[in-house]
């Protein structure tokens, strides 16, 4: 299942250079580079004999393919055929697949479906302006799941699971006390839903038990999901915030790997503590995620069912989840925005 004709979310921007870069993306797989600050996407297979062109090299902003030296230019037009003679006409099947890019908030954003859709009809990439102008240059971290995108993506923003999953990253004690969530609202709009809860923790770990306060009244956890792959995560404790945009880019139906994007508004003007506080706050997102990992692929069915919404049983504390499953429905049945999805077994 890959909802098409959106802004797929594919890769950190520092993590495409000149040199070409695989990219699978629920089984497709594409190449990525860079040529004078733009990001190139093309289908990977040369169009001659299928070798993989991210295997190749670029020639200013052309591709080359290593079995035979095709040259491909941005738009996936081959310009060069070695073996032939100038003479030769280059046939117009030579030519690959391009795919429209753009960059925002430190990632890479593909546009996957129909090409043809004016671009007025395209879902826009989701708004987090608080990313466009942070305090000071964000961290990174990755993590890869053995589990299908719906799911990384679903666990991303369920209220209820942190303080039976994450016992040993956020310091949860072994029998949770006061779990019961309070009712909450979700506001859902055309192509993402949010909501705002109070954090229950019994204990934080680490550096945050000395630069947060406890049992602050105003601890809120934010949760929001933007179609088609995008969560974001704010965790608050009174004046500190932490905020991070989780791309889950779906490799393949059992794959998902999550690549993230992480701001704070505190301890942003000591340059070694920030770069301490940076690869803390990456391996505790780390911790985190191979905790869920362990619970989330043993999930059943593999997808989030959100066209049979009574496979599974959701509660009032999963109100998050069920506006989700009812955005994945909504433009899985969409016949202009979305093509059917088929579910991959």
């Amino acid at each position: 299942m890959m909802l098409k004709n959106f802004w797929y979310a594919v890769e950190l921007s520092h993590e495409v250079t000149s040199a070409p870069k695989p990219l699978k993306l629920m089984g497709k797989e594409y190449v990525l580079y860079r040529h004078q600050g733009q990001v190139v996407a093309l289908d990977n297979q040369c169009a001659h004999r299928g070798a993989s062109l991210a295997m190749g090299w670029t020639e200013g902003n052309c591709i080359r393919c290593p079995y035979h030296g095709w040259r491909y230019e941005a738009d996936g037009r081959c310009s060069h055929i070695p073996a032939d003679s100038a003479q030769t006409p280059i046939p117009k099947r030579a030519r690959v697949q391009s795919y429209p890019i753009q960059e925002k908030y430190d990632l890479v954003w593909m546009f996957v479906g129909d090409l043809d859709l004016p671009a007025d009809r395209r879902p826009p990439i989701p708004d987090f302006p608080q990313f466009e102008s942070p305090e000071r240059p964000p961290a990174f971290s990755r993590y890869t799941f053995n589990a299908h995108f719906t799911r990384t993506m679903e666990n991303g923003i369920d209220a209820a699971h942190a303080l039976y999953v994450h016992q040993g990253a956020i310091g949860t004690s072994k029998a949770p006390q006061n779990t019961q969530i309070e009712d909450y609202e979700v506001e859902i709009g055309e192509y993402e839903m949010t909501a705002s809860l109070e954090i229950k923790v019994n204990r934080l770990n680490g550096l945050m038990r000395f630069v947060m306060q406890q049992d602050d009244p105003d601890a809120r956890k934010g949760y929001r999901f933007a179609l088609p792959n995008i969560t974001y995560s704010s965790v608050q404790f009174g004046r500190f915030k932490l905020e991070s945009i989780l791309a889950h880019i779906p490799v393949d139906d059992t794959t998902t790997i999550v690549k993230s994007v992480n701001i704070r508004n505190f301890l942003n003007n000591m340059p070694i503590l920030d770069h301490w506080l940076d690869r803390h706050t990456a391996q505790v997102g780390n911790n985190i995620l191979q905790e869920d990992d362990v619970v989330v692929k043993t999930q059943f069915p593999r997808y989030a069912p959100y066209n049979e919404m009574g496979r599974e049983l959701l509660v009032a504390s999963d109100a998050t989840l069920i506006a989700y499953r009812k955005l994945l429905k909504k433009y899985a049945d969409h016949p202009v925005i979305l093509e059917q999805p088929e579910i991959m077994v």
